[in-house]
């Protein structure tokens, strides 16, 4: 009896320190989710998500929230917001991660967006935020209850889904 106790005993410590043991895994989006995501805390849903790039998911919404930071950052004229990756916003990126220190590769993934995650901030409570850009250029979006970000291209425009899947913002025609 005393050999199954014993046993039972260590049994349930070796579990608990294994379980201590084992960090969280942090927030773990998949792009075939289709959108920006995230779950818990918004402080890392962005670190997680990508690639976009000339090559890889180069026209849709979330190419227009790329370019949008540029925007904001002073690497990328307004003009510039169209939904697709080319070679200005390859270029401004290039420059944007060079001047983060990260590797200038024209590609945005999860290291570039983590980045960029550093200039949110939360705006008037639960579920709205800003990008914090140059000077006072500002980029504003929403998390929704279901862990999807959105965001509008400007005041009095359409909120729409951050999707890699499609592009629906007016620009983007």
């Amino acid at each position: 009896m005393r050999l199954r106790i014993r046993a039972v005993a260590t049994a349930m410590v070796v579990a608990t320190i294994g379980a201590v043991a084992v960090p969280a895994a942090p927030a773990s989006a998949n792009v075939s989710q289709g959108y920006i995501m995230g779950s818990g805390t918004w402080t890392d849903d962005w670190g997680d998500e990508g690639p976009i790039s000339a090559s890889t998911r180069s026209y849709n919404n979330v190419v227009a929230m790329w370019q949008k930071i540029l925007v904001a950052d002073g690497y990328l004229a307004a003009s510039g917001v169209d939904c697709r990756f080319g070679p200005a916003t390859t270029a401004a990126t290039k420059r944007w991660q060079t001047d983060r220190g990260l590797v200038s590769d024209g590609i945005v993934g999860s290291r570039t967006f983590a980045k960029a995650a550093t200039r949110l901030t939360t705006y008037e409570g639960d579920g709205w935020f800003y990008y914090d850009g140059l000077g006072s250029n500002f980029v504003y979006f929403g998390r929704l209850a279901d862990g999807r970000w959105d965001m509008s291209l400007g005041p009095d425009l359409e909120w729409q889904p951050l999707a890699y899947t499609y592009a629906s913002f007016s620009v983007c025609s």
